[in-house]
Order: C-alpha cells, then structure tokens, then sequence
C-alpha cells in the first residue's frame, strides 16, 4: 500500500511540476551541464504526452490500491471489528467502510496533497528529481498513451479547443501590469520598482506629443545670432542644447550644443556660429509611440530630437530626458530653475 501511495505521488508531483515550472530556470541550470534539467525541457516540449502519461501512472496507482486494499488490509479490520462484538455482517461491512475512508484519507494526504504542494513549492527540482523515472514509464507506455491521447483529442474537437504540446507563457502589457501590482502588493518589489517598471511598460501608450515641449515654449536661436549672444541664450535659459531657426521662415536647420561653442576660437564670438558646428535633429511624428521614439533616439545616438504633425510642420521638440521622465516621473537638476 505505502508503495502504491509513494508511485501515486511520484506522477502527481510530475504533473504539476510540468506546468508549474519555469523554462528559463531549466534552461539556465541546462546550460550550465545539468542533465535532469535538459530531460526536463525535453519532457515540457512533449507536454500532452507527458501529462496524459501522468494521468495513466495515478489512473494505474489508485486502481491497484484500491484492489489490493480490501484482501489485505480489510480482513484484518474485519477481525478486529468481530472482536469488538459486531455481528459478522455487520463487521464485515464496518471494516470495509472503515479500510476504504482510511485508504483514501492516506492516499489523498500522501499521495495527492503532499506532493501537489512539493511540485508547487519548488517545481524545478521536482520536474529534475522525477523526470528520469517518470520519462521511463512514458517511454514503457507510449503506445497506450498516445491512443488515449488520441481519443481525447477528438472528444475536445466539438468544443473548437486543439490541445497543445507546450505550454503558452507569453503576456501581454495588462497581465504585466497586475503581476507588478500584485507583487508590489505582497512587498516583493517595493513602490519606486513597481513606479519604474509600470513606467516602461506605460511607453507603448503614450505618443511623443504627449512628452515634447510645444514649440511656443521652445528656447530657440537665430541662425544668423553671433556666437557671444547665443552663449548668453545658454546661460540664461540652462539648457545646453538649443534648436537653431532661420528667419524669417522660422524653419528649424539645427541644433547647437554648448561643448561645441566652447571648442571655437575666442575670434569668432562675433560671428554666426559654423555650419560644422550646427548638428542636425532627428525628425519624429507626433503620434510615433514612446517605446519607438525611445528606439529612434538610441539609434540617431541624439539626445533631442523635433516633433512634426501630419503636414510635416514642426510643433515641438523632445529629449530623451522627456521620455524618462515619462517612466520615472519628473527629474529635476539646478537648471530646472532657470526655465525650459
């Protein structure tokens, strides 16, 4: 019986731990020369063979206890409840109630809920303890296995569900969002984690115009303003990068950058500044999402870039300053003092 009981558990903690554990824990332990691990990862790519030979090993285990229950273990109850002074039909029935509830209580405990709550806890190591043992009994049974299998793919066919082979982890922006919730709940990752990471994942919903600074409140220069007036532009307003017009179009040519003044020689200050030190500004759509803005200012290696509307106007400018602070929330530096 404690055998049978122990072979029972053996499949149901191979069963949970097939779906509960975590591929990217044994492809890590696999790589790094685990054997049980790389059978584990075998045995989850062929997960309806595997689960239905899990299903036929507790199928297999229980019907042989229960049979092997009552000639065993039944009699000797049967005598104890005769010499307790219950009649013999009636003893016989007593023991057999009394032989099947303690049966089932111990296969339930021992042989369900003990090894559910292993698998559950600790999936990995489970799946790699159990997986050699049980990929032989699957390799013994196969035939069987796949007619069965077989058989409950047609059942499940008038329901317009296809079994499969492995399991779908993948999710998408909202489960993301509730599994950082729950976790900031149960104080795995503490509140600034859960702000940063929400935040990332926030850039997908949000455009470029949503972060840029519209072009009314953009510190510009002149392209025809000598060197020392533009100097003073970047003094007062704090910013080292200025977007450069050329008037009286107010077309947008460029932008200075404040290191690239410092390197012109002292002669030049009452010129306008070269066009070598003029660069040139990546051009976004306003609607152009922020995870895609983020990738086309790492790709440009620009900290700025323009924004322009449907006409190909430009209505803005952003920085990559802007759309971290989309995700980490506002930054502030001794310049914010000194306005935008």
């Amino acid at each position: 019986m404690v055998a049978l009981v122990a072979v029972n558990a053996l499949f149901v903690a191979t069963e949970f731990a097939l779906v509960a554990a975590r591929p990217s824990s044994l492809e890590a332990a696999a790589a790094d020369g685990s054997g049980s691990a790389a059978r584990a990862l075998v045995a989850r790519r062929d997960l309806r063979v595997q689960m239905s030979g899990a299903q036929l090993g507790i199928t297999v285990s229980s019907i042989a206890l229960g049979v092997l229950v009552e000639p065993t273990i039944g009699r000797r109850m049967e005598s104890i409840t005769y010499a307790a002074g219950l009649p013999s039909g009636v003893s016989s029935t007593v023991a057999l109630v009394l032989v099947i509830g303690l049966a089932a209580v111990f296969q339930m405990l021992f042989g369900e809920l003990v090894p559910k709550n292993v698998a559950i806890a600790d999936p990995e190591r489970t799946l790699r303890w159990t997986v050699r043992t049980h990929g032989a009994f699957v390799a013994l049974v196969r035939p069987a296995i796949l007619v069965v299998d077989r058989l409950a793919t047609w059942a499940v066919r008038p329901f317009g569900l296809t079994p499969v082979d492995e399991i779908e982890r993948a999710v998408g922006v909202p489960e993301l969002t509730a599994l950082l919730d729950a976790s900031r709940d149960d104080g795995l990752i503490d509140p600034f984690e859960h702000e940063l990471l929400t935040g990332v994942l926030d850039l997908g919903r949000h455009t470029s115009a949503s972060v840029m600074v519209p072009r009314s409140e953009v510190v510009t220069v002149d392209r025809r303003q000598p060197l020392s007036e533009i100097e003073g532009v970047v003094a007062s307003s704090g910013h080292t990068r200025l977007p450069m017009l050329r008037s009286p179009t107010g077309e947008l040519v460029g932008m200075v950058h404040a290191k690239d003044l410092l390197r012109l020689p002292l002669e030049a200050r009452d010129e306008p500044v070269p066009l070598e030190s003029i660069r040139s500004l990546p051009v976004l759509r306003s609607d152009l999402l922020l995870d895609d803005v983020l990738q086309r200012l790492r790709r440009s290696r620009s900290q700025m870039a323009v924004v322009v509307d449907g006409t190909g106007e430009w209505v803005g400018i952003l920085s990559m300053d802007d759309v971290v602070e989309e995700m980490v929330g506002e930054i502030r530096d001794e310049s914010d003092g000194l306005g935008r």
